[in-house]
């Protein structure tokens, strides 16, 4: 998909949410789990159609143009350089269809992430919120820009580990602050020291193991929801945020036998 397109784009998939919003009273209720990262259900909240980052029926896996400013962004793969991912460092994605569609809006493609015998601090997915409208390449796309979450209280979404994989992992929110400057960040380790970037404000969560969906919910205001604790800690700020990410949980004893191999659906950000 051209994401010059987004136009276009946007009226479609707003005209399709709004659609699938009206078969429910009002707009989409999203019942249980009010803000933890379990639960029997996605926040109690009514859910803006509007506020639906992904849900990967557009065959490239993107961050829906929605929103005002309009969003705009792609997902990529990252790792630390030891490996091996599908797709590969800084390589996009692009939806597939899991063998049980997930309970949440769009029932069909999902974010197939997947990596094994990493050595280091592990490997991840991501998106920014507002990159520059590109047709692909390199992602995320130069240069970085933020997108202001101050509105918003957390972030809600549907997930699945496949069995035998691990059920663990940290959800993310990446700031320029904490971002290095190499990666378009404003955070100098020249100043602050090695490796003292990108810890990066989020939570962990558990999914479970037998290969079933499970909705998760972090609000912002969550106790749990803070950096990991080994690089310099930034305020939290929801109006210097790049996008999301998720990775695997830092260990200072990495498994190389580590398999993470689950799905992602339904992204919403939550009022």
């Amino acid at each position: 998909m051209r994401l010059s397109g987004s136009l276009v784009l946007f009226a479609v998939v707003a005209a399709g949410i709004a659609a699938s919003s009206a078969c429910s009273s009002g707009g989409q209720k999203l019942d249980g789990g009010g803000g933890g990262a379990g639960g029997a259900g996605m926040p109690p909240d009514a859910v803006d159609p509007m506020d639906l980052l992904s849900d990967f029926e557009e065959g490239r896996a993107i961050v829906l143009p929605l929103g005002s400013p309009v969003r705009n962004g792609a997902w990529y793969a990252y790792n630390d350089g030891s490996c091996l991912q599908s797709p590969a460092h800084g390589e996009g994605y692009y939806a597939s269809t899991p063998v049980a569609p997930a309970p949440g809006v769009s029932h069909g493609r999902a974010l197939h992430i997947n990596w094994n015998q990493c050595t280091g601090w592990g490997a991840g997915a991501g998106a920014d919120f507002a990159s520059p409208a590109s047709d692909g390449g390199a992602v995320p796309a130069r240069p970085r820009m933020t997108y202001d979450l101050t509105e918003y209280k957390g972030i809600a979404f549907w997930a699945m580990a496949l069995p035998g994989a691990e059920t663990s992992m940290r959800l993310k929110m990446v700031m320029r602050a904490s971002t290095q400057i190499v990666d378009g960040g404003t955070c100098d380790e020249a100043v602050l020291g090695t490796d003292r970037c990108g810890d990066e404000w989020g939570r962990s969560f558990s999914l479970p193991a037998d290969g079933t969906w499970k909705p998760v919910s972090m609000r912002f205001s969550d106790a749990a929801f803070k950096p990991e604790g080994w690089g310099y800690m930034f305020p939290w700020n929801p109006a210097d945020v790049f996008g999301i990410q998720f990775q695997s949980i830092r260990t200072t004893t990495p498994d190389p036998d580590a398999l993470y191999d689950f799905w992602i659906d339904d992204i919403y950000l939550v009022r």
